[in-house]
């Protein structure tokens, strides 16, 4: 990692230092190598292997579930800060949604044998390690909660939670 990006990484306001990523990511980011992705180019897909961790730097990515015929079920967005595929990076699983980059984005990617090493090093981050994965399962359960209630009322915003229910 150059000196310009932990310099980005550390700074206030901006990079890895906010609160979405905060200690846990500042500690993983000297582990990881630099990417840059395109507007339109992916940082991981559906059903990808979960080999490491992104750390979003600069630019905006969105998350999202591909859903059937031509539609999507949208997660949400990722910025500076964000720390992305922790919860199936760390139990070997796949990458559950496919991650896009909105704008330009610079991330830091950290192989999960990295992760763990810090991990190894830093038990203290364990626990921040936990809350995000108790923050994803509860976005998890409020997306699932949503899709029903939308296919329970007939939604016409969303026929894509109606298609993700079964109904249509």
């Amino acid at each position: 990692m150059s000196a310009e990006t932990a310099g980005e990484i550390s700074g206030s306001g901006s990079g890895l230092a906010c609160a979405a990523g905060g200690e846990l990511a500042l500690a993983l980011a000297p582990a990881g190598r630099k990417l840059e992705v395109a507007p339109g180019g992916r940082l991981f897909s559906f059903g990808d292997p979960a080999l490491g961790v992104y750390l979003i730097v600069k630019g905006t990515a969105r998350a999202w579930l591909p859903g059937g015929a031509s539609q999507e079920l949208v997660q949400g967005t990722a910025g500076p800060g964000s720390v992305l595929g922790l919860p199936s990076a760390l139990c070997a699983k796949s990458y559950p949604f496919d991650v896009e980059a909105v704008e330009a984005v610079e991330a830091i990617f950290v192989e999960t044998e990295l992760v763990n090493q810090v991990l190894l090093q830093r038990p203290e981050l364990c626990m921040q390690v936990m809350r995000r994965m108790c923050d994803e399962l509860s976005a998890l359960k409020q997306t699932r909660d949503h899709m029903t209630a939308c296919a329970k009322q007939g939604c016409a915003l969303h026929g894509a939670c109606r298609q993700a229910a079964g109904l249509e």
